[in-house]
Formats: C-alpha cells, sequence, structure tokens
C-alpha cells in the first residue's frame, strides 16, 4: 500500500466526528450545493418538556431551518410532534418558501403526554414520506429526531426506526437532550455510523452548539464533496490540503491531566476531529498526544511513528483514569518542553518511526485546561515559546472556573485562547481550531 494511501486512511480513521468543511457562510444558498433534500423534524413534545425548554427547541429548529434555501425545486420541509401520539404540523408540500415554513414552526404548542417515539417514526414512513404528502423520490430523505428521554416502547421504537431507514435514501439523525436519554437508544434509532448521527447535548440551551454542525452534516450526506483522487475516501471526510504544505507542522495534543473518563473521552474525540481537518504526512502535518503519565519517557503518541503504527495504536487508544493532584499542568507542559518536540525520542515498542523532522516545522501544542493553574505551569509556557522553542501554544478552556489571568498567559495569544462551558460543548470549536493550526 503507497505511503499516500496509508495517510488518507489515517485520516480517515480520525475522523470520529465528521465536521462541516461546508463553510458556515450564514445562508443556505451557498452552504449546501445544488441537491435538494427533503427534511422532516421530529419533535418530543411530552410533558417533561416545559415550556421554556419548548420554545428553546423550536428556536434551534428555526435557526437550522435558516440555513437552508426552501422552496419547491429546492429543499423541503416538514413537521411531526409527538407525546402519546403523533401529531402532524406540516407537510413538505405545505410551504413554498422560507417565511412561511418559520411562521409554522413558531405556531406549534406542546402536546404533553408520554413519549411515543415509535408512533413518530412510523407517522414519517408511512404518511409523511409519499409522494402525496410532497417527498420526491429523487432526493434524499433527511429525518432529524429531538428527544429528551427515553421512550416509552425502546424496542417498538428500534423497530420502526429500523422500518424507516430501509426505504430508499434516508438519512436519520437523533438529538437526545438531557440526562435522561438513552444513548443506546439514540444509537439504535440513528443511521449509520452512529458518530455522524447522533447528537447528544446536557440542556435545551446547549442546542446552539450543535446548530451549524447539524447544518453542515445534512450538507454532507444529502451532497457529498467530490474527490479528484483515485483513492476511495469516506464521502464525510475532507483534509485542508494545504494545511503543512508550505511549512511543515509538528502538532502536540494534551488533555487536562485533571479530567475524568468521560472527560478525556471528549478530549481524544476532539483531538481526533481537528486532526482529521489536517494533512497528515511525513512532510506536512504530525501528530502526538502527550501521555497521562508525564514522567514517561514516551508520549502517548510519538509524533515520528509512522502512519501505519499511529493506525494500530489510535484504534486502541482509550480513556485512562484522571491524573492525581500532584500531577498539574505545569507537568504537561514541561513535558512539551523537555520531550515532545524532541525528534530523537523513541517510538514506543514495535512501533514503526518516520523519519526526524527538518529543523524549521512550526511547532504547535494544543492544550485542553478545565481547572485555575499556578505561577509554575506559567514559567513553562513563557519558556516554551521563548526563543529556541517557538511552540504556538493554543489553550482550550473547559468551564468558567478555568479561565483567568494566568491560563490566559499560557495561550500565544488572545486569538489562540478558546473557551467552552462544557466537555460537551467541545465539537464546537473544531474548525476554529484547524484553522489556528493551519491558517489561510
Amino acid at each position: 500500500m503507497s505511503t499516500k494511501r496509508l495517510f488518507l486512511l489515517f485520516a480517515q480513521f480520525l475522523f470520529l466526528h465528521s465536521n462541516d468543511g461546508f463553510p458556515n457562510t450564514g445562508s443556505g444558498e451557498s452552504l449546501c450545493g445544488s441537491r435538494p433534500a427533503d427534511v422532516v423534524f421530529v419533535l418530543d413534545s411530552s410533558g417533561s418538556i416545559s415550556n421554556g425548554n419548548f420554545n428553546r427547541q423550536i428556536r434551534f429548529v428555526t435557526d437550522v431551518v435558516d440555513q437552508f434555501p426552501i422552496g419547491r425545486s429546492s429543499n423541503r420541509i416538514g413537521m411531526v410532534s409527538f407525546s402519546n401520539w403523533a401529531q402532524l404540523e406540516f407537510h413538505l408540500k405545505d410551504y413554498e418558501n422560507k417565511a412561511q415554513v418559520e411562521a409554522a414552526i413558531g405556531e406549534m404548542v406542546p402536546m404533553n403526554g408520554d413519549t411515543n417515539t415509535a408512533s413518530a417514526l412510523a407517522y414519517v414512513r408511512d404518511v409523511m414520506l409519499t409522494s402525496e404528502n410532497g417527498a420526491r423520490p429523487e432526493v434524499p430523505h433527511v429525518v432529524v429526531v429531538l428527544t429528551d428521554g427515553r421512550s416509552n416502547d425502546p424496542r417498538k421504537t428500534a423497530l420502526e426506526a429500523a422500518r424507516l431507514k430501509q426505504r430508499r435514501d434516508v438519512h436519520l439523525f437523533a438529538i437526545g437532550v438531557g440526562a435522561e436519554v438513552d444513548r443506546l437508544e439514540l444509537t439504535n434509532m440513528a443511521s449509520t455510523p452512529s458518530d455522524q448521527y447522533v447528537f447528544t447535548v446536557l440542556n435545551y440551551a446547549a442546542l446552539e452548539t450543535i446548530k451549524d454542525l447539524l447544518t453542515n452534516k445534512t450538507c454532507r450526506v444529502t451532497n457529498p464533496p467530490k474527490f479528484t483522487t483515485t483513492t476511495t475516501p469516506d464521502p464525510l471526510v475532507q483534509v485542508d490540503q494545504a494545511c503543512g504544505s508550505r511549512r511543515p507542522v509538528d502538532v502536540l495534543f494534551a488533555a487536562s491531566p485533571f479530567a475524568d473518563h468521560n472527560a478525556t473521552r471528549a478530549s481524544l474525540t476532539f483531538f481526533r476531529d481537528v486532526a482529521s481537518r489536517l494533512n497528515i504526512g511525513p512532510d506536512a502535518v504530525r501528530v502526538g498526544v502527550v501521555p497521562r503519565d508525564c514522567d514517561a519517557v514516551v508520549p502517548a503518541i510519538s509524533l515520528r511513528e509512522a502512519p501505519e503504527s499511529l493506525l494500530r495504536r489510535l484504534k486502541r487508544q482509550h480513556p485512562q483514569s484522571a491524573a492525581a493532584e500532584t500531577t498539574a499542568v505545569a507537568s504537561v507542559l514541561r513535558y512539551i518542553n523537555d520531550v515532545g518536540f524532541v525528534d530523537r525520542q523513541r517510538s514506543p515498542a514495535g512501533a514503526a518511526a518516520a523519519p526526524p523532522r527538518a529543523n524549521n516545522a512550526k511547532r504547535v501544542a494544543l492544550m485542553i485546561v478545565d481547572s485555575a493553574v499556578d505561577r509554575t505551569a506559567v514559567d513553562e509556557a513563557i519558556r516554551a515559546k521563548g526563543e529556541g522553542k517557538d511552540v504556538e501554544m493554543l489553550v482550550v478552556v473547559v468551564g468558567k472556573d478555568a479561565l483567568d489571568e494566568r491560563t490566559k498567559a499560557v495561550a500565544t495569544s488572545a486569538e489562540h485562547l478558546f473557551h467552552v462551558s462544557s466537555y460537551d460543548e467541545l465539537s464546537s470549536l473544531v474548525d476554529k481550531v484547524s484553522s489556528s493550526i493551519c491558517p489561510a
């Protein structure tokens, strides 16, 4: 297998959660390409959703719809709500422009009752996606289900979802909101791979963080990007080929030393999403991951590992338990300074090594910080950014408690500092962070 093919496979493997690739222009006219779609939103209207959260759900759908062109020969929108039963809000054929659709969405009222998700999925299949109600056989059919809890009959829900997905060109997205959702049920409901079709957020206010991501993923499944390469890449992966072409780039990823299992998994997913946008190659971009044990001689994933080794090791890369309190951000920065970018570092046992890097490679460290840092950490960051090391420090701050003047001092500049309220929101930063690593 050629080296070029291996690099492409590596980038594909890293891509756990497809992000945009379609620029967020704020205008659906240029966002989604030329192929239209029939899009049906299926909204939970059960009694567990307060009026305020129901309105947030409505606003989220309106914002998503606002990014698409709508018309007879363009995208068509339909809407179903459900509680004890499915209730039609409007058919795909009912409205011919965006203003009409958004007005109809705004008129929805909560039903209150149980969570009969299965009835809504059956209704979409048997009623909504029929030619007499406006569905077109020649275009993709996108179904977006929003729910805040476990359905009253998960087995029947999975069965109805399977029947719906058997129809030609149906793409089913499942969005779970809050702590009561069942991730397994969402996975069984959605299209595959679940990494592309399942979203979860902590609350209805957090829906805002996935608005653009949902829009762009919808664009991707209805308008897959065209490739000129002779390989057969994942249609949802789009790599910035310019990244690293002008000057090689070395990138080290570092999770918070205090992150628990779930936070570490979210961090790894975020790192893989960012890496998937970079042009991985021996003369372009190389990536590595700082180990949780910062006294280790070898990084968790070495910058010098060859692509085939990276593939094998990333497949078995798992979150580890949170570090002890004595392992602080300063230790991570010290590792970056003394070990991470040293070309003579050895690769892990059994891992093939790539050739040493040229001295002119740009050095970037992407750190996630979720707690306050001490003065020692700031000193190590200054050393990393100083002459002779010249590491560009990108810092992602998670939570309000960690965002202070010392944390800001770790980043190279204000443009290199990013902030989210929770680990669930990391995906919203993939574009900005990858663009900072490889600016246009």
